[in-house]
């Protein structure tokens, strides 16, 4: 189910609940949470969204200059698609997969947008971090009131339906928590058998763990996500 995958990716990212609804929202309001979204498909010539994806994966379709607005975030300019496309190349999955989507969109925001970023990540509600991701990130042709309205809404749906669900990540044994989802991440704290932290994702064996001031990881090998 897109909706649970992609806020724990965002939640894991930002480490704010309220950002990652605020995200969720207007990514909701763009794609309705579909990476395989494309606008404006007829003028490629292409019959579905499968033969658009294909041909633009196999390299015989001019993906970044089509002016098709497509996934997540309905990326639509030239250069931004080329991104979305290089990072596809780059890891060896298609232009239309959900977590490279997400990955992209992560990297793009807190690099080259980072008043979103800040926001996202500093959130204290849910309209004020969903009007700044619409109107400095998104930026689409509608920016009323009622459009805001609309997006902020659909990141109160997301907050109500997965924040209150907090599982706890417990040890089985003494276990490091590291910045990272490897043993090879540097240590920033530890964990006694039995005590436990808030869970936020899952990730190469590693749980992240909601820290006081940071997302930290520990092992699957000595701890596991308990629903209390």
């Amino acid at each position: 189910m897109n909706e649970k995958v992609i806020w724990d990716y965002l939640l894991s990212a930002t480490g704010n609940e309220y950002g990652t609804a605020a995200i969720m929202g207007n990514l909701m309001a763009e794609s309705s949470l579909n990476p395989r979204n494309a606008t404006n498909l007829k003028k490629t010539g292409y019959a579905t969204v499968d033969q658009y994806i294909l041909a633009t994966d196999d390299g015989v379709h001019d993906f970044a200059h089509d002016g098709v607005a497509f996934g997540l975030v309905q990326w639509c300019f030239r250069t931004r698609k080329e991104g979305l496309l290089n990072l596809a190349k780059a890891t060896g999955r298609s232009v239309g997969h959900l977590q490279m989507q997400m990955e992209y969109m992560i990297g793009e925001i807190r690099t080259s947008y980072k008043t979103v970023w800040e926001a996202v990540t500093k959130a204290t509600d849910i309209r004020t971090a969903s009007d700044v991701v619409m109107l400095k990130y998104e930026k689409p042709a509608t920016t009323t009131e009622a459009a805001k309205k609309k997006r902020a809404e659909y990141g109160q749906k997301f907050y109500d339906q997965f924040a209150a669900i907090r599982p706890l990540v417990v040890a089985t044994a003494a276990v490091r928590i590291r910045s990272g989802d490897s043993t090879g991440y540097p240590q920033v704290g530890s964990l006694k058998k039995g005590q436990s932290l808030e869970w936020v994702t899952t990730s190469r064996g590693f749980h992240a763990v909601r820290m006081k001031d940071r997302i930290g990881w520990v092992s699957g090998e000595f701890s596991e996500v308990r629903y209390v």
